[in-house]
Formats: structure tokens, C-alpha cells, sequence
């Protein structure tokens, strides 16, 4: 029997009481902000110069190329050094980039501005890793799920804010006013992170950068239903995501009413994924990858939307459906991979399936402009939103899939309910 806790116990158990964790929560937050902005940003911009699909995606792709490249080093660096150090660092490298940007901007050929966005991704390939993993070093294990729902709550914010605040501010006064408020919002998350420490980085096992990627590899290797999911979403960004934002801009330009309706296009994406984390918080159904994945082939809603003359409130709302089952899928996928991989080994593992995600992204932002110039755009985008629903839907034919977990572990919980 445990013993009573104490007022000290009670008071420690609220999240206000973690002075480290809300400051690396507000440096996130910031960080989080800026990083909407720049694609905004310099997507907006690119249409303004009249810039067709082809240099749109190229802008776009840096990112995603980046985040491929370096994703797996990024959770393997996480491991090993202080990670409010590599925060701290990767928001610094961003603030520099992105005033770095701002002074040549009127010489930069639009092209060159994929480049911008990748060395942006190789510092938000430091940082994805090193939040997540530092998180169970701020907080106590009673208020996990309370700290990683207020990262994902205001992460999901972001998005909205950011979407919003770079198209009205390129809009209503230029890409420079923009690049500064990013600029600004980096510089403010580096100096709110400077000082936390992980005491916890002292003391972790060192093995080599070889065996750390192996490790992680060899795990999901063993479990079939991870690589399968790990592929689904992989195939949803590639022809989901990729055409869906790399056509927005043009589309919204065309129809939709103009840059603002581009911003809020992507704002409602972020604003639908906000009630998914209140409902996936609380709701345990007992197949939770069935209604993840059946869920996830309505992300379709996305390209399709674009495909036919529908109106902004509609395109809008079909995005904001996107968001909020891609928030559902989420939540339920990271709590089964914190419940099923062992720990020694889910720093890397949840490298992988973040590097899995963007794998075919960059190959998908690269075949959009060819794909629009040999079928049109319709046809594009009505293809892209067939195989979004059936990459999904496919996964339920493997082993493990339907409960997120491993079968055997599933079939043994199953029979101690009915027995």
C-alpha cells in the first residue's frame, strides 16, 4: 500500500510547478510559430514573382530533404549531448539563417530559397528529437501525458498562428516584415531555453553512432505493424501532403479569393487538429489502430478538395478534417510506441518513424510539377487522393495494426478479458 501524498506531492504534480519544462515549452512554442511562417512566407512570394508548381516545390522540398537527411543523426545526437544544449543551438542556427536571408533576399534567385528552408530543416532535425526525448527529464512520469498534450496543444496552435500571421503579413506589408518576425521568434526561443539543464546527460551509456542507428532499425524490423504504419504514413505525405501544399498557393491565387484565403486554408488544418487532442486524450477505444488508420484515409479530403471548384468554406473545412484525423492518428501511435518499444531504445525508433514520415515527401514535392505538366492538375490531384485513402486502409491487413501492438500481446490481452 502506498502512502499517503503529501501537499509537496500534490503541488509537484502540476505542471506549473516545472519552471524547466515551461521554459522549453515557451521556447518551442516560439520556434514553433517561426517555422510555419517561412513556408508561408516564401511560398506567398514565389507566387508573387509569378513562380509556377515547379519552383514552389522546390522551395517547399528543402525542408522535407533536410528533415530526411538528418532526422535519424538528430535522435542519435539526442542520446548522447545535453539537449537543451542542441535547443538552444538549433534556434540560434535558425535566427542566423533566417536574418542571414533577410539582408540578401533581393538577390537571392527563388530557387535558392530551397536551400534556405533545408538548412532551416537541419536545425529543426536537432531539435524535433531532443524535445521529445527531453521531456520525461523535466516532468515526473505522473504528468507526462499533461506535458506532452500542452507540447502537441500549442505546437497545433502554432501552425495556426503562423499560417495566419505570414500571409497577412506578406500580404499587408512584404516578405522582409515577415522574415523578421521569424528571425525574432527564433532569437526569443534560443535565449527562453539558455540555463535548462539535463542532468540526466552525464550519465548516458555511450555506444557507437553505428550501433545506435542499428539498434534502432533491428527494433522495428522485429515488429512488422510499426513498419507498416511507418510505410502508410510515408505514402500519405508523398501523395497527400506534397501536391496538397505544393498547388494551394496557385489554387488559392486562381480561385479561392487570394493569398489571405491560402493563409487560412492552412490555419484551418491547424485549428481542426486542436479538438482531436482533447478527444484522443480521453478516448481509449479498444482497437485503436483500426480507428487510426480507417480514420487517416480521410486525409484524401486534402488533395481532393483542390481537385474540384469548391468554395473557400469548404476547402477550409476539408483541410481542417485533414488536421484533426491526422491528431487522432497521432496521439494514438505515439502512446503505443512508448508503451511497446522498450525504453533503451525509443529515442531511436521515434527518430525513425519521424525520418520514415518525410522519406518519400521530397520525392513527392519533386514529381508534382512534371505529374501537372503531363495530366493537369484535376487529374493529379484526384490520383493523389485515391492512394492517400488506400495506403491507409491496407495497413489493417497486417498483423498488429488493428491494436497497435504486438499480436501476440494483443490475442494474450484478449484472452484474459474473456477469461
Amino acid at each position: 500500500m502506498s502512502a499517503p501524498a503529501s501537499p509537496a506531492t500534490a503541488a509537484a504534480q502540476k505542471l506549473s510547478q516545472h519552471p524547466r519544462f515551461l521554459r522549453v515549452w515557451a521556447s518551442q512554442s516560439a520556434g514553433a510559430v517561426a517555422d510555419q511562417i517561412l513556408p508561408v512566407a516564401f511560398a506567398l512570394h514565389a507566387v508573387q514573382l509569378g513562380a509556377g508548381a515547379g519552383t514552389i516545390a522546390v522551395i517547399l522540398a528543402g525542408r522535407a530533404i533536410a528533415l530526411v537527411v538528418c532526422l535519424l543523426a538528430g535522435g542519435i545526437l539526442a542520446d548522447r549531448v545535453s539537449r537543451p544544449r542542441i535547443l538552444f543551438t538549433a534556434d540560434l542556427m535558425r535566427t542566423a539563417i533566417v536574418l542571414g536571408t533577410l539582408l540578401a533576399l533581393d538577390d537571392l534567385p527563388l530557387a535558392a530559397l530551397g536551400i534556405v528552408t533545408a538548412l532551416s530543416g537541419v536545425a529543426e532535425s536537432l531539435s524535433r528529437p531532443a524535445m521529445r526525448s527531453l521531456i520525461p527529464a523535466l516532468l515526473p512520469a505522473g504528468l507526462l501525458e499533461r506535458g506532452n498534450a500542452m507540447v502537441s496543444a500549442v505546437q497545433r496552435s502554432a501552425t495556426l498562428l503562423g499560417a495566419l500571421a505570414g500571409a497577412a503579413i506578406v500580404t499587408a506589408i512584404g516578405i522582409h516584415a515577415a522574415l523578421g518576425l521569424a528571425a525574432l521568434l527564433f532569437a526569443t526561443g534560443a535565449l527562453a531555453v539558455l540555463g535548462v539543464r539535463d542532468v540526466a546527460a552525464d550519465n548516458r551509456a555511450r555506444t557507437s553512432v553505428l550501433a545506435d542507428a542499428a539498434a534502432g532499425i533491428a527494433t522495428v524490423r522485429r515488429r512488422p505493424w510499426v513498419a507498416a504504419v511507418m510505410a502508410a504514413v510515408a505514402v500519405q505525405l508523398f501523395a497527400g501532403t506534397a501536391p496538397s501544399l505544393t498547388l494551394l498557393p496557385l489554387i488559392a491565387a486562381d480561385r479561392l479569393g487570394g493569398e489571405l484565403a491560402y493563409g487560412l486554408v492552412l490555419a484551418a488544418a491547424a485549428a481542426g487538429a486542436l479538438p482531436a487532442i482533447a478527444l484522443a486524450g480521453r478516448w481509449r477505444p479498444r482497437r485503436p489502430g483500426t480507428v487510426s488508420m480507417l480514420a487517416l484515409t480521410t486525409y484524401a479530403a486534402l488533395p481532393a478538395s483542390l481537385a474540384f471548384a469548391l468554395p473557400l468554406p469548404v476547402t477550409a473545412l476539408c483541410f481542417a478534417l485533414g488536421g484533426f484525423v491526422v491528431e487522432i492518428y497521432f496521439i494514438s501511435w505515439l502512446s503505443a510506441l512508448q508503451r511497446e518499444i522498450p525504453a533503451e531504445v525509443l529515442g531511436k525508433t521515434l527518430a525513425l518513424d519521424q525520418l520514415s514520415a518525410f522519406a518519400l515527401l521530397p520525392v513527392g514535392y519533386a514529381l508534382t510539377g512534371p505529374a501537372v505538366a503531363a495530366f493537369g492538375i484535376q487529374p493529379t490531384l484526384v490520383a493523389a487522393a485515391a492512394l492517400t485513402a488506400a495506403a491507409s486502409a491496407v495497413t489493417l491487413l497486417v498483423p498488429g495494426v488493428s491494436t497497435f501492438s504486438d499480436p501476440a500481446r494483443a490475442h494474450a490481452a484478449g484472452a484474459d478479458r474473456s477469461g
